[in-house]
């Protein structure tokens, strides 16, 4: 393939990690790309930085704008994108050499609309290299219900919700009028976003190759609103629930309710603080009354979920009974 493909930078304080980002970008060993650094108003050496990196390789273009967040800088990100593709990189990591080239591969193999590969968490400290991995194959292609199911195969949600290990046709972004952007002033951004995106596609196709590196910061986003990350989920959760009622995806929809019922019962068992276990009881009652209970399930899961509804210590009865019965 020999598509122009747009690589979208958001940056914000990351003057310790930009460096390392960028060169793993005009390293790759696919070579005709948009590269489009969009500078969120950043209030270090970033923005002087990725001027510096404009001047020496002229594929890449700059956008200096007030702070908007994340998802408004993809959005500005997709809006000056030109090439027939679009990827994503977070400022804070970093991608093998040969990712684009290898993604772009397999589109053009297989006609998917998106690629998606694996990606691997890096310590803080880590620093970007050019040594390839050992390379995988096997590539799965799969249809848009077996694409969208695949988010609840165990272990395969991190891989697909997130917006960065994947190279997108980029008219998913705005098929059939209908344009796809990310929720601005919002946490959690991808869970809004990537499987509006994967629904538009008719094909995508899947590598365990990891050719992505995922660098947990400290003092990331998400972890400096860890006590807010329930009201994110539980608000993207319910978007997804919606979407796929609405369109009669009714397997897709019973498989989502169940992953939102099994998040709101993790985050009341993490939750230390009443007012959060009273709110995340409050999405339990919503998810009771207005999804659950309308549906057909085991007798089993209903008497567990009206136990919950009831309250936390009926639901552990109940919960300790049925595995009581099922180990005997």
């Amino acid at each position: 393939m020999e598509d122009l493909i747009s690589v979208i930078v958001p940056v914000y304080r990351v003057e310790k990690y930009i460096i390392d980002c960028v060169r793993s970008i005009i390293h790759q060993t696919y070579t005709n790309l948009q590269i489009i650094l969009v500078d969120d108003g950043s209030d270090d050496n970033c923005p002087g930085l990725c001027d510096k990196f404009a001047l020496d390789d002229s594929r890449i273009e700059v956008i200096h704008k007030k702070n908007g967040g994340l998802s408004s800088a993809r959005n500005a990100g997709i809006e000056r994108a030109y090439g027939a593709w679009i990827l994503f990189v977070d400022s804070d990591d970093f991608i093998a050499v040969n990712m684009i080239e290898k993604l772009a591969d397999i589109v053009d193999k297989t006609g998917a609309d998106i690629a998606v590969c694996d990606y691997e968490q890096i310590p803080e400290g880590r620093k970007f290299d050019i040594i390839r991995r050992e390379e995988v194959d096997e590539v799965k292609v799969l249809g848009t219900f077996d694409a969208e199911a695949r988010f609840y195969e165990p272990g395969r949600m991190g891989q697909c919700m997130v917006a960065w290990n994947k190279l997108y046709r980029k008219n998913l972004f705005d098929k059939e009028g209908i344009p796809v952007r990310y929720p601005v002033g919002k946490i959690f951004e991808d869970g809004f976003t990537t499987y509006k995106l994967v629904y538009n596609a008719s094909k995508v196709a899947f590598t365990d190759e990891v050719l992505y590196f995922y660098r947990q910061r400290g003092d990331s986003i998400m972890s400096r609103n860890g006590g807010r990350n329930y009201a994110a989920a539980q608000e993207a959760g319910i978007g997804k629930l919606d979407f796929f009622r609405g369109r009669g995806e009714m397997e897709l929809f019973k498989m989502q309710l169940n992953s939102e019922i099994h998040n709101c019962i993790h985050f009341y068992e993490a939750a230390s603080e009443k007012e959060d276990k009273h709110n995340i009881r409050q999405w339990f009652k919503v998810l009771y009354w207005d999804y659950f209970r309308n549906e057909k399930w085991p007798f089993g899961k209903r008497v567990r979920m009206r136990a919950f509804e009831l309250g936390y210590l009926p639901y552990k009865i109940v919960s300790s009974f049925e595995g009581l019965y099922n180990r005997l």
